[in-house]
């Protein structure tokens, strides 16, 4: 610490202090920033550095290293440096396929469930929010659309490592401007116009977010609090920040969350080719986890 503290925009993050962080982000989160990232990372840390008055980053890894505040700040780290760049029906083929192929699908085999019928869906980076809550307004629509389905036990889990956007996400209120590409006649039906201090903002109903529980996990931790299998898992545009080895552990403990037959979903970019003996591509980075012989 220092009684004189620069500008952290003003600093520069030495090689070696790049590698100490990249390091200590890589063990805790899994996450892997490539050569060439020391300008963003120096950017997002400088936050933190302004909080607490902190005059060089050396000085901010010891402080997180060594604070003993039960590992907030620690958090508030990982907070900074993780990406969550999301949209309501990002990649629409997704949710057509979770409405044409998998409702009908568990439709399909609930004649053999001794109970009521239950779907469930695990959204495994869901940032601020909006992927659960498009597929909560799928499976809605397919209710519309299906009396069959009306009923069921409906459950998605959303999860995010990140404490800031899950907040968000919790709080189900957004700018109105991110409902520009959804058809109106959805938004009308499951979002409430904000008023006064709301005004220009939208708020999911509640119909919508009680399907929705938000948790945080963080995919590294040795064990994740689930104990449901799922029919389907969203984990999409996470897997570009992490190295093959961290995907491929992700993806294999995944895996054994997966319902027989039940569905993973990658970002549009994303492919598992040594994957392919466990989970059957399918279309447009869907993936079908295959039979147990």
């Amino acid at each position: 610490m220092s009684d004189s503290v620069m500008d952290p925009l003003l600093l520069t993050l030495e090689p070696q202090e790049f590698q100490l962080f990249r390091d200590l982000i890589h063990r805790q989160t899994g996450i892997w920033l490539r050569d060439g990232k020391q300008v963003m990372l120096a950017s997002r840390l400088s936050r933190r550095l302004r909080c607490h008055r902190i005059s060089n980053f050396a000085d901010y890894y010891h402080y997180v290293q060594h604070c003993q505040d039960g590992g907030r700040e620690l958090g508030e780290m990982i907070n900074c440096v993780t990406t969550n760049k999301t949209a309501f029906f990002r990649e629409q083929h997704h949710f057509q396929f979770l409405g044409d192929v998998v409702v009908p699908g568990a439709l399909a085999r609930s004649s053999r469930a001794p109970d009521r019928p239950a779907l469930r869906i695990w959204s495994a980076a869901s940032s601020t929010g909006e992927e659960p809550y498009s597929i909560a307004i799928t499976l809605l629509e397919s209710q519309l659309r299906n009396s069959l389905f009306r009923g069921w036990d409906l459950r998605i889990v959303a999860s995010d490592i990140d404490t800031a956007v899950l907040g968000t996400a919790t709080r189900g209120i957004y700018p109105v401007e991110e409902l520009e590409e959804m058809d109106p006649a959805l938004w009308k039906k499951y979002f409430l116009r904000g008023k006064d201090d709301l005004a220009g903002s939208v708020k999911v109903k509640k119909q919508v977010a009680a399907l929705v529980e938000f948790r945080r996990i963080n995919l590294m931790d040795h064990s994740w609090p689930l104990s449901e299998s799922f029919d389907a898992i969203f984990f999409r545009n996470a897997l570009i920040y992490f190295r093959q080895e961290t995907q491929d552990l992700f993806l294999r403990r995944m895996i054994r969350h997966l319902k027989p037959q039940g569905y993973l979903f990658l970002g549009h970019s994303e492919h598992i080719p040594w994957l392919h003996d466990v989970l059957e591509p399918l279309q447009k980075t869907v993936y079908r986890l295959r039979s147990r012989a």
